[in-house]
């Protein structure tokens, strides 16, 4: 049975790892800091309202935030997970239905898992229930407590003893609560362990031990339950966001020649038998169609849209540009804020950047090394060359020019 649904994000930490001026949560993955990838998830399950805990880096994160359609609350100082939820107790303390805890840095995580968490916890009846996955080496995560199969508690790794160590199951820190069982815990947890911080993991063995009933459900995939914590981790979690999309592509009829050697970023639309060469990054937002030949050493950026039969090769770059059906623009290249017609042909070297008002016809053609200005309109079949470009004579080859 379905019930009303609120979510707070965990997004106060420093994430000391990082090594980084900037907050952890609005580090960028293709082109979007961290905390968006909860925030859409979150919209996504109909969540109203999601509760982000702030703290270190208050104002960068907040100046983020999207307005009027989350709530912010601010833990100072910055003394644990569990710290952190009771920080948000003055927006959800109330609220009756289930509360969904989401570490904000675990962007990893799919809409369809998260539903699998929140209809295992209605069916239960649980008053908390832990997202956990299995890891062959569960290496700096909390292992989950059972005796007889019944979850009793979780053990932080750097409190857990030799046995506990080899437990496979582990906690992703994502939790759905009962939020009164979860406030009358929260009220009752002590900073007594080696990082004297207030765990959020110690509720799960107060609830138990309340008689609350505490569920554990392996429904996490191990790549889905990473978190984020050095730079080292915001790489791989680019490169499996980035194979997860190529692979998404491959299905609709996409040929990626080297997958290890492409990133394309979600939200982009690549026709069927377009071929993307190795070392080419599609951003976000991207429109590519049928028959297309992206590549090698290509970037098409966010407001481009390439049209069936175009080539875009070697160290060409695409901004905001619209590429016409069949255009060539085969090498060393850069097209910004352009609309190039059908069939035109784009020579070595031609940029246009910055500019408003470009206009290039059908069948046009661009010299080696032309530099096309501001209000420059190349008309259907003509040539343009030089720095700044210039129509080039039809007959030039008899040695005179218009001028």
């Amino acid at each position: 049975m379905s019930r009303p649904l609120r979510a707070v994000l965990l997004a106060a930490g420093r994430g000391t790892r990082m090594n980084s001026d900037r907050p952890k949560v609005l580090h960028e993955i293709f082109g979007r800091p961290l905390l968006d990838y909860p925030l859409v998830s979150l919209r996504q399950l109909g969540v109203k309202r999601p509760v982000v805990v702030v703290g270190w880096g208050k104002e960068e994160v907040l100046s983020h935030l999207p307005h009027g359609v989350v709530d912010s609350v601010t833990q100072t100082p910055q003394l644990g997970t569990g710290h952190a939820v009771q920080a948000a107790r003055r927006k959800v303390g109330g609220f009756r239905g289930d509360l969904l805890v989401w570490p904000a840095d675990m962007i990893l995580l799919q809409k369809e898992t998260l539903s699998r968490l929140l209809r295992g916890h209605r069916e239960s009846g649980a008053a908390v229930t832990v997202l956990s996955s299995f890891r062959v080496d569960p290496t700096g995560y909390g292992r989950v407590l059972r005796r007889g199969g019944r979850v009793i508690g979780i053990r932080e790794e750097l409190d857990a003893d030799e046995a506990e160590k080899r437990i496979h199951e582990v906690n992703t820190g994502v939790y759905v609560f009962e939020p009164r069982a979860l406030f009358r815990a929260l009220e009752k947890i002590r900073p007594k362990n080696r990082k004297k911080e207030y765990y959020l993991t110690d509720t799960v063995r107060l609830i138990d031990e309340a008689g609350g009933r505490v569920e554990a459900l392996p429904y996490a995939p191990p790549e889905e339950a990473q978190g984020i914590n050095s730079q080292a981790d915001l790489a791989s979690a680019t490169r499996i966001l980035s194979q997860k999309n190529i692979l998404n592509h491959q299905r609709q009829g996409v040929t990626i020649v080297s997958p290890e050697q492409t990133f394309i970023a979600p939200e982009v639309s690549i026709g069927r038998d377009t071929v993307i060469y190795p070392w080419t990054f599609i951003e976000r937002g991207v429109r590519i169609g049928r028959k297309c030949r992206i590549g090698p050493f290509a970037r098409i950026r966010s407001g481009s849209v390439i049209e069936d039969g175009a080539v875009i090769g070697s160290f060409v770059e695409v901004v905001r540009s619209r590429i016409g059906k069949k255009v060539l623009a085969k090498h060393l290249t850069y097209l910004g804020d352009a609309t190039v017609g059908a069939g035109t042909n784009i020579g070595a070297g031609t940029i246009t950047a910055n500019y408003d008002g470009l206009q290039v016809g059908d069948k046009a053609k661009t010299g080696a090394g032309a530099v096309l200005t501001r209000g420059t309109k190349i008309g259907k079949g003509r040539v343009f060359v030089g720095v700044p470009a210039r129509p080039l004579n039809r007959d030039r080859s008899r040695g005179s020019r218009k001028s």
